[in-house]
């Protein structure tokens, strides 16, 4: 079912090695932009019918897409992470080919399904996560988003203002303490203005005029989101020394086909299926 393609790939890389593959397997090509995204899929996707295609990327995919749509012998589908553009008002990529995540990314889909409440249940002290919630009168799943969201509004500033700041400097495990899973947002926005070259006054302003706080998980990204809720894992909310990856997997594996079969993108999937030779879906 998986698609191992070198590395280094190019849209036109893609298409040509889809091409190939055609000339043997008969079912739908499925473009995605990563390894974790394929490992996801095949827990899905209908395995004899479906070849997945790890694009090596977001632009990688779209642009497979652009040349593939002109190719109507193929049977082509794929997904890819909806990121930002909802909030800058970029329509979907070819919708009767390609679905967009619910979420900014597969990882914030999954974390606003009962995947996360499964997670929790399992992985969570019963005992620390009610006196955490008691404490700070907040679920713990309303402090992961809104801990989390902080860092998505910064991404989304960094993006349409050009700051050119390094996120890998600013990880949530250098901010969100591992002891009482507290969140030091003042010193981010401070590092996040050092970097940028501004003051953190002007930092504030420009949060405030492009990144008004909207409804929940419009700015977290997967990647911060999940480092945040491993460091309330490890010790304030519960005892398990899991790191991304491990947590990640955890999240993959709780989100049943029943979830998936909940959120616009296997609605639109399914819309999509409807024009392949072969279901998607069992």
């Amino acid at each position: 079912m998986n698609t191992s393609l070198q590395a280094s790939k190019t849209p036109s890389i893609i298409v040509n090695e889809i091409r190939m593959m055609a000339t043997t397997f008969k079912g739908a090509h499925f473009l995605l932009e990563g390894d974790d995204d394929c490992k996801f899929w095949k827990l899905h996707l209908k395995r004899e019918n479906v070849r997945l295609v790890n694009c090596e990327g977001k632009p990688n995919l779209t642009g497979a897409a652009n040349l593939l749509v002109n190719i109507p012998k193929l049977a082509v589908a794929g997904v890819y992470d909806a990121d930002f553009d909802r909030l800058r008002g970029i329509a979907p990529h070819l919708p009767t080919m390609l679905a967009t995540t619910d979420g900014n990314d597969l990882e914030t889909t999954l974390l606003q399904s009962e995947a996360l409440k499964k997670v929790l249940a399992i992985h969570a002290v019963e005992e620390k996560l009610a006196a955490f919630e008691t404490e700070h009168n907040i679920t713990a799943i309303n402090y992961l988003e809104q801990t989390a969201r902080e860092f998505g509004r910064l991404r989304f500033l960094n993006l349409i203002e050009g700051h050119n700041v390094d996120f890998d400097k600013l990880s949530p495990y250098r901010f969100v303490s591992i002891d009482d899973w507290s969140f030091n947002l003042l010193e981010l926005q401070q590092q996040y203005a050092k970097q940028a070259s501004i003051s953190h006054p002007a930092l504030e302003s420009a949060l405030l005029s492009n990144c008004a706080n909207l409804t929940p998980w419009v700015y977290p990204q997967g990647h911060d989101a999940v480092c945040i809720l491993a460091q309330g894992l490890r010790r304030a909310i519960g005892s398990e020394q899991m790191n991304e990856r491990a947590l990640t997997k955890l999240l993959w594996t709780a989100f049943s086909q029943a979830m998936l079969q909940e959120t616009t993108m296997y609605a639109s999937l399914r819309q999509i299926e409807a024009s392949l030779p072969k279901p998607l879906f069992a």
